[in-house]
């Protein structure tokens, strides 16, 4: 039997960002792809507190920001995806 290899869907990209302008720019950004559609989305990285479900001081993103891609290109600001941005 010759097994194949099922292609997975590119459904978008998460980059962690290590090189901020700013301190309040998001440590992670990108864009996913639900139904077709093109969203844009930010998080920060936090460290819980241990009260909840994680171990205290484990490492997590929370999403500050997801909106469709046309409303990102409308709207302008200091934490908006720029790919030149990412290369060294």
């Amino acid at each position: 039997m010759s097994e194949e290899k099922k292609e997975r869907p590119q459904l978008g990209l998460a980059i962690p960002v290590t090189n901020k302008v700013k301190s309040s720019s998001y440590d992670l950004k990108g864009n996913i792809i639900i139904d077709g559609k093109s969203y844009r989305f930010g998080a920060y990285k936090a460290q819980a507190s241990g009260q909840g479900k994680m171990a205290q001081g484990q490492e997590y993103f929370y999403f500050h920001r997801v909106e469709p891609m046309d409303a990102a290109a409308t709207t302008a600001g200091a934490t908006d995806f720029d790919p030149k941005e990412l290369e060294a």
